[in-house]
């Protein structure tokens, strides 16, 4: 454990509300919530060693702690360790500490790159973007960040570390358990474009109500202490059934964890400065759910078409991109696309975002489902309504090999995960609309492309549709639920219940050769990191000028 984590444990109260019991069952609570339903289980162990059943030592730990707050920091770092984007644990409190400064990571050091000046007046805090935060109360900063990143555990670990490093300076107590210990001001050492040191103290501004303990209950005063939570018999092992025709269940790719701290995560403009001469058609109204505009470079018209999330499935919000992408089709050369810092949404918002912009058929992946009650019920539920609705026999027949497929995966030793199912329809391959753009496509992604973001970069690569330009994106693949665990600390965990599989065997370096999307990611055809101070200090226009040159030739070569 870092020196930073021993810290604060040491200035944790000695007494705890809940007794050693209710804490032991509270673990459980939630180790047996995973063990139950937490599908990428063999995929960690398999990719990284990580064994979610062998909870021992964690067990251990709770034991030991000597306050309600390190229990359940205990608990937020056993969710971190599954290194997933979708699996968490949030304590219920609204407490959030805030330096008035935001960081990031360029070209590997932490920079500032957003101020806020109502609560830091440039007169007494004269530093500005693109200064690097040197430590904070004698830690250094990216140290302070790895002792932070313990809470956090995301499927990709650059954006794991970007995440935690927003952290350093804004600290929501759901994410972080101990933001409560911090002290009224911070002293910070900044190095500012000259290369001076300056030292500044900075007052933390807390709001919200601090939990420093949970609460008395007595249900399990006296209860005898198990010595392990209980587990599955066998640790679950993939079974792929030669079977590739499948149902359309759930809505799969939902938005991850808490992300609207982190600026520019699903904003609708882009991150970086407008190309020169841009003219904005699409992000003015109030109804407006996309961005867009076109700009000339090289006597070539190129489109810009942002796609902020993948939240959209009303038919008004299908409509303004079906017409957007219609303009864009007879008044550009070429389009470039962007979802970087698209937090994800819904699985079948990014089906139809593909299929407005990939002009033949397609084929995508699916989902490889941890089978349970809940899938089971929701596939039966499937066939009824088929039944109810009178549905051509072959839409049934689907439901209904769907539903025994996953009841007999929930019977079998060791519930083996189901073959991919495809999210949104009977098959893996997805009708074009008429009117999908024709013309050259880049689409740009990065660290935080995320979730249905993963899915829509796999669709595009996987069918060769366009170049990916960027970095790799989050690798948070699957689907995500959310239910009470704890039942004394009261802290809610999601959690992945799928696993997202694409359509090829993918080989990455640090990982087995799989179809998952899991921690590997999305890897782009043309790399181009956005994270540089060079962007920060110039408000990203080398990153756009560069991608501008790739668009352009695109268009060049396709004539």
């Amino acid at each position: 454990m870092s020196r930073l984590i021993l810290t604060l444990l040491a200035g944790l109260p000695l007494a705890a509300a809940l007794t050693e019991a209710q804490r032991v069952a509270d673990f459980q609570a939630l180790a047996n919530t995973y063990a139950k339903g937490y599908a990428p289980a063999n995929w960690k162990l398999l990719a990284f060693g990580i064994n979610i059943f062998d909870t021992a030592p964690w067990l251990q730990r709770v034991r030991a702690a000597k306050s309600d707050l390190e229990h359940v920091q205990i608990l937020s770092e056993y969710a971190a360790s599954f290194r997933d984007t979708h699996t968490q644990v949030s304590l219920t409190s609204n407490f959030l500490a805030d330096l008035g400064f935001y960081c990031d990571l360029y070209d590997g050091e932490v920079r500032i790159d957003q101020i806020n000046r109502a609560l830091l007046p440039q007169g007494t805090y004269p530093f500005t973007t693109g200064d690097e935060l040197v430590s904070i109360d004698g830690q250094p900063a990216l140290t302070v960040a790895r002792a932070l990143e313990r809470n956090i555990g995301w499927g990709n670990p650059r954006a794991s570390l970007r995440y935690a490093i927003q952290g350093i300076t804004f600290r929501p107590q759901s994410s972080y358990p101990l933001a409560v210990l911090l002290p009224e001001s911070s002293r910070v050492v900044i190095r500012r474009a000259s290369g001076e040191l300056e030292t500044y103290t900075i007052p933390w501004t807390k709001t919200g109500f601090p939990v420093r303990d949970l609460g008395s209950a007595s249900a399990l005063a006296d209860a005898p202490l198990a010595t392990t939570p209980a587990s599955e018999s066998e640790e679950p092992h993939w079974e792929r059934p030669a079977w590739r025709r499948s149902s359309r269940p759930q809505l799969l790719a939902r938005a991850p964890r808490n992300l609207q701290s982190l600026r520019g995560f699903g904003r609708q403009t882009p991150v970086w400065a407008l190309p020169a001469g841009f003219l904005q058609r699409l992000g003015r109204g109030a109804n407006d759910v996309f961005f867009s505009g076109t700009y000339l470079s090289d006597g070539l018209r190129i489109g810009l078409l942002r796609i902020r999330d993948f939240s959209f499935l009303s038919n008004a919000q299908l409509n303004q991109l079906a017409s957007e992408i219609n303009f864009m089709n007879n008044n550009t050369d070429g389009l470039v696309l962007d979802v970087m810092r698209n937090p994800g949404g819904y699985d079948c918002a990014s089906v139809e975002a593909a299929a407005m912009l990939i002009p033949t058929n397609f084929r995508v992946g699916g989902a490889s489902i941890r089978p349970s009650l809940s899938w089971l019920q929701y596939f039966d539920s499937l066939v009824l309504s088929a039944e109810f609705f009178s549905d051509p026999q072959y839409v049934i027949d689907t439901f209904t090999f769907q539903r025994d497929l996953v009841s007999s995966a929930l019977a079998s030793p060791g519930r083996p995960m189901t073959g991919a199912i495809p999210s949104c329809s009977l098959d893996t391959t997805e009708p074009s609309y008429s009117f999908a753009y024709r013309k050259p496509m880049i689409l740009l992604v990065d660290d935080f492309s995320t979730s249905a973001a993963d899915a829509f970069a796999s669709y595009i690569q996987d069918n060769r549709r366009a170049k990916l330009v960027g970095t790799r994106t989050n690798g948070a693949g699957g689907n995500v639920t959310q239910v009470n665990a704890g039942p004394f600390s009261e802290v809610t965990t999601s959690f992945t219940q799928s696993l997202m599989v694409r359509n090829t065997t993918i080989s990455a370096n640090g990982f087995p050769d799989s179809p998952f999307v899991e921690n590997v990611g999305i890897r782009p055809d043309v790399e181009l990191d956005y994270m540089t101070l060079e962007n920060l200090r110039l408000n990203g226009r080398p990153f756009v000028e560069a991608f501008t040159k790739k668009i352009v030739e695109e268009i060049r070569a396709s004539r």
